[in-house]
């Protein structure tokens, strides 16, 4: 069976055509995607996945963090300030502590929400 959209020869088929994949290839959004594509690689790393699952419940302190983990600070340390280059948490001083919380990053969050939602079974 003959596919009548794939590479057409005549040359108003071919104009049609070429519009139709532009069309395509423009609802794909280039810079959501480059974004998204960031994003994964952040959550790709079990330490990051693992903080922002926890603030997903409240905020915590390195300190906490680093006893939850079982890290060491410098690297729970590195993780959060990649964490907050990247907007996806904050952070704020009570006393002598500085606490981290999640932003509501309008890319991150839907992520965040399905991954917890669909592939971490019991957390």
């Amino acid at each position: 069976m003959k596919n009548d959209r794939c590479c057409p020869v005549d040359s108003d088929m071919k104009f049609i055509w070429e519009n139709g994949l532009q069309n395509d290839l423009n609802s794909l959004g280039r810079a959501n995607i480059h974004e998204i594509v960031t994003l994964l690689k952040i959550l790709s790393n079990p330490t990051r996945l693992q903080i922002i699952l926890l603030l997903q419940k409240r905020d915590y302190c390195v300190c906490e963090l680093v006893y939850l983990l079982k890290e060491k600070q410098n690297l729970i340390s590195y993780n959060l300030g990649i964490l907050k280059e990247h907007d996806i948490i904050c952070s704020y001083s009570r006393s002598k502590n500085k606490y981290y919380k999640l932003n509501s990053n309008e890319t991150a969050m839907p992520l965040i929400k399905y991954i917890k939602e669909n592939l971490i079974t019991g957390f």
